[in-house]
């Protein structure tokens, strides 16, 4: 029986043939289809290729039930205020404490910029925005479950260049708000991530422990610009554990993607915006 839909409505590539928009960000649509529930993991930069893919879909921004943030940055949060203009209903948004701290980088050029999400919280509740902050675990469907804090205990975080301030000092930004999304499927259990700051050993072994055996992972992996050493050392990883299905987007990078697809021929597949599968 199939128990969830997965569509990737925004990422940084169109490699399908589709009349939806991308942009630099990330936005998947989970379908409960055991329990009748819709869920948004993630918005993207701006909104408006997300709100014109539903649209093409034929969903309405108030058919969905809850809204999933993997973290905090603006790719990913930035879409929030333009889908809830959209919608006529309040709804429960899924997130880590830190949501609202101030995020910055220096990654491109040497300049400090804000990466965070863009809009204030009162702005957001005034737009119907019900915020659940949670370190733990949250069980939104018997099927869906987020991850909470990950341990990064089995491997590298990929957090270089990402800051915050805290008492009045820069420091590295371990970014403990990143998380990911567990679906339970009748072939095993699907990882959702947005940018996997987390690290992928460490999503991975605390999947393990979470949910028991990992089918497949889809999302991004933040191993654009990272050293080859790395993303060869991820690709080895990926290999030894025997997936599924693995679809590798938006931030993971051309070189980790080519890599990947090498280590893992089998359980390899191109996503991107309109990818679509049901399991």
């Amino acid at each position: 029986m199939v128990k969830t839909r997965i569509t990737i409505l925004v990422d940084n590539s169109v490699p399908l043939p589709t009349k939806m928009l991308g942009e630099y960000g990330f936005s998947a649509l989970i379908e409960d289809l055991e329990y009748d529930k819709k869920i948004l993991f993630d918005t993207g930069s701006t909104g408006k290729p997300l709100i014109y893919n539903l649209n093409l879909l034929k969903i309405e921004p108030d058919d969905i039930d809850y809204i999933v943030l993997s973290h905090r940055h603006y790719d990913h949060t930035g879409g929030l205020k333009e889908f809830l203009d959209k919608r006529s209903t309040s709804v429960t948004v899924i997130s880590h404490p830190d949501l609202f701290i101030p995020a910055y980088t220096n990654i491109l050029d040497g300049i400090l910029r804000d990466i965070g999400i863009p809009y204030p919280r009162d702005q957001l509740e005034s737009l119907g925005a019900k915020f659940l902050f949670s370190h733990e675990p949250v069980q939104i469907t018997p099927n869906i479950k987020t991850m909470g804090e990950i341990p990064r205990s089995a491997g590298p975080s990929h957090t270089r260049g990402m800051t915050r301030i805290v008492e009045g000092k820069m420091i590295e930004d371990p970014l403990p708000d990143d998380t990911a999304l567990g679906l339970n499927t009748d072939k095993g259990t699907v990882i959702l991530t947005g940018c996997g700051h987390s690290g992928v050993e460490n999503i991975l072994s605390y999947a393990d422990k979470l949910f028991g055996k990992v089918y497949g992972l889809i999302g991004g992996l933040h191993l654009l610009g990272a050293e080859q050493s790395r993303i060869k050392e991820v690709a080895s990883y990926i290999a030894g554990r025997n997936l599924g299905l693995l679809i590798a987007g938006h931030c993971t990078g051309p070189l980790a993607q080519w890599l990947l697809l090498n280590a893992a021929p089998s359980a390899y597949r191109i996503g991107g915006v309109g990818f679509s599968i049901e399991l």
